[in-house]
């Protein structure tokens, strides 16, 4: 009773409220900006003396998006693109089974379920865009379905509309955007300064001493992949200034390389504590060097004035290194003796260092030319995620089973309204797809089709019969529009928010003939709200998501990831297996819902760093294989390590295949080890050096973090 006391008492505090009494001023900008545009394009139907005035206004909210210009003109040319092919759709689909019933149903299934498919296999808006091919198709051949000879003005109709509605949110959001190309690259230069400041302020904690967990530099890498994501609409908005999206992109891929190169560095730095000769009398020298290129970035300086001194203590590593293997070599009396070995953890960790060095040089380099407009080249640089096919293929299969269900429905019934009914079941199925999270965004959909019919019927059957004027009707919509675009600029409420605005300006039925009669607004609620009921439970039933099996499928695709990189014949580039594992982590997280600050989302974030460095040592391990400089019982002994991971399955046990993996690598190092005193070719000792330091990182990943390793191997299809 108490903790229900409380929870209706903080449902009620100011806090929860705040968004709507107290919004932000871009939440308030973008009510109005969109509440604006909703007028002038209902107000531009009403004048056409168009068929179904509602269209227009609801396109609005369709496209209406409280984001950067950027977003918003993607957003409109993938609706737009969307918009097309459904018609296109249209067409075929109705010529081909005009009077066949039940193939006609099976192919709008089929459409809708494979527009999932594809809208789950892609990334931003152009999976909303294949959303859009699907539920605009199953509008137009549900509404032309007693009567196919209108399918033809039905699809232009409803075409017009979305094209109209776009049209003016774009163009009322234009007029809000003051000298949009300086502010788009002046946030972009903020966002990526902040990115690289955040990386050095990471390297600089692990220079004291720092474990790289408390250095967060896996909170500053899992971000970049949301920096990468806003890198795509900031190009759009820079169009016609040369490739300062593709140097921005490269920038952020070299500062997810940097973090995990530091947080390789923090490894090596604590398990040879203790363990050197005179590797940590450079740290103080080093960690001025950061703090200084922090601090002029901080003041604005241009990235390219401070590579000099980088470059200077980067050749002074590679010096260093040199200069301990010619001592050894010339020193045979301290062969056996402890010396040696001190000398090779100097040598590895002057390499590591060398290496962060090196990677910010480019960073650096990378971060000047993203801020050169002015720049013309033919560089080109892409960040590519692999799409997830299980994914994709249950959501597939969540809309084809239920959109058949309906139409199963509408068969044994024979409702005359089950059109309504079927088109925004489809509706609802193509665009529950878009989100990472279904089941949030199928509740959420409910509760807006439940808040529309409530708010409609209030003023469908008390304020409307007393409205004759377009300026009465804008006014009296403020309310309930400026709430439904309130609640959409906050990320709680968007789901419902959607579903709510959307349904609303349909429920009201705008027409220059008159309001909508009582049995037309009763039918129209009653199908509005089965299709969301309908949608809800078949989601509850076909695959419904459950947290714990969605971590263990997590972890079940990282860990096939690490069987995949070691067996394969073409290794993936460094970069491609960070964004995978940033990728799946991030997308983990939406699914789930779940704060990246809380205990389980930390642990799982250690978890992929841990899979991200063991990848990213497989990859180097395997470029060592394929080349020419190492003999041929070194690459045995590589092969022997990458074998046993491509063949580690997670256990149960304490101990099992993991301990053994693990106990495989410690081997391989010590035999390392032993060779690197006595082999007398300098090329091959400096590999097995290099082989050293990945296989150390590699065996503290897979000791560390075994928990998050094992887990139980499914050959199911779907979870």
């Amino acid at each position: 009773m108490k903790s229900g006391k409380t929870l209706s008492l903080s449902y009620f505090s100011f806090e929860n409220w705040r968004w709507l009494f107290c919004p932000s001023k871009t939440a308030l900008i973008f009510a109005f900006r969109t509440i604006l545009a909703s007028y002038i394009a209902l107000a531009i139907a009403l004048w056409m003396e168009m068929d179904s005035p509602r269209w227009a206004i609801m396109s609005v909210w369709v496209v209406a998006q409280n984001s950067s210009r950027g977003e918003i003109l993607s957003k409109a040319y993938w609706v737009i693109l969307g918009n097309i092919v459904g018609i296109i759709a249209v067409f075929a689909i109705m010529a081909s089974f005009p009077q066949q019933s039940l193939l006609f149903e099976v192919i709008v299934a089929l459409w809708v379920a494979l527009c999932c498919w594809f809208a789950s296999c892609t990334r931003h808006f152009l999976s909303f865009g294949w959303s859009m091919a699907g539920f605009s198709c199953a509008i137009v051949l549900f509404a032309s379905v007693n009567d196919p000879n209108t399918t033809f003005m039905m699809a232009m109709s409803r075409g017009s509309y979305f094209i109209l509605g776009i049209f003016v949110e774009n163009l009322i959001a234009r007029l809000f955007e003051v000298n949009l190309h300086h502010y788009a690259h002046q946030k972009l230069n903020k966002d990526l300064r902040t990115a690289v400041e955040g990386a050095l302020a990471s390297i600089i904690h692990i220079i004291e001493g720092k474990n790289w967990e408390v250095a967060q530099s896996d909170q500053i890498l899992t971000s970049i992949i949301a920096l990468n994501h806003n890198v795509e609409f900031r190009e759009i908005e820079l169009k016609g200034t040369g490739h300062t999206g593709d140097h921005a992109r490269a920038t952020l891929s070299s500062i997810s390389a940097l973090l995990v190169k530091a947080m390789g560095f923090s490894i090596h730095l604590r398990e040879m504590k203790g363990k050197t000769l005179q590797f940590y009398q450079i740290l103080p020298h080093t960690k001025s060097l950061i703090s200084s290129v922090l601090m002029g970035l901080k003041e604005g300086n241009n990235p390219k004035d401070l590579l000099l001194s980088i470059n200077a203590l980067r050749w002074e590593c590679r010096q260093k290194v040199s200069d301990s293997f010619y001592k050894c070599a010339g020193n045979i009396k301290v062969i056996d003796n402890q010396y040696t070995q001190r000398a090779l953890n100097d040598r590895i960790l002057y390499q590591s260092l060398r290496e962060i060095l090196a990677e910010l040089e480019t960073t650096l380099l990378e971060l000047s030319k993203s801020q050169d407009i002015k720049k013309q080249d033919n560089f080109k640089f892409a960040v590519k995620f692999p799409p997830d096919y299980k994914r994709a293929a249950r959501n597939a299969i969540r809309a084809f089973v239920t959109i058949t269900v309906g139409c199963l429905l509408w068969e044994i019934t024979g409702w005359h309204n089950a059109s309504v009914f079927l088109a925004f079941l489809c509706m609802g199925c193509s665009r529950f797809c878009v989100f990472d999270n279904i089941s949030v965004a199928c509740i959420g959909w409910f509760k807006g089709i439940c808040i529309a019919i409530l708010s409609a019927f209030f003023f469908n059957m008390i304020i409307m019969p007393w409205i004759t004027v377009y300026e009465v009707l804008c006014m009296v919509l403020i309310v309930p529009l400026g709430i439904g675009a309130l609640a959409m600029c906050t990320p709680k409420y968007a789901p419902i928010a959607g579903g709510y605005m959307f349904f609303f300006c349909y429920l009201l039925g705008f027409s220059n003939s008159g309001r909508v009669d009582e049995i037309s607004f009763f039918n129209d609620s009653l199908a509005l709200f089965l299709s969301g009921l309908v949608a809800l439970i078949a989601y509850q039933i076909v695959f419904p998501y459950h947290q714990r099996k969605l971590k263990r499928q997590m972890r079940q695709k990282l860990l096939h990831g690490l069987h995949n990189l070691a067996n394969t014949r073409k290794s993936p580039l460094p970069r491609e297996w960070i964004n995978f594992v940033s990728g799946t982590f991030s997308i983990l997280m939406n699914q789930l819902g779940i704060s990246k600050n809380s205990g389980m989302a930390s642990n799982y974030r250690h978890g992929s760093m841990a899979v991200m460095l063991i990848g990213i040592n497989i990859i180097r391990l395997r470029a060592m294989i394929e080349h020419d400089i190492i003999t041929e019982d070194i690459r045995n002994i590589l092969r022997v390590v990458l074998r046993r991971v491509a063949k580690f399955q997670g256990q149960k046990a304490k101990y099992g295949q993991h301990a053994r993996t693990v106990m495989i690598a410690h081997r391989a190092i010590a035999r390392f080890r032993q060779r690197e005193t006595t082999e007398k070719n300098l090329a091959v000792r400096m590999e097995i050096s290099v082989a050293i330091s990945a296989l150390i990182l590699m065996t503290y990943a897979l000791d560390k973090n075994a928990p998050f390793l094992r887990v139980k191997s499914h050959n199911m299809l779907f979870y």
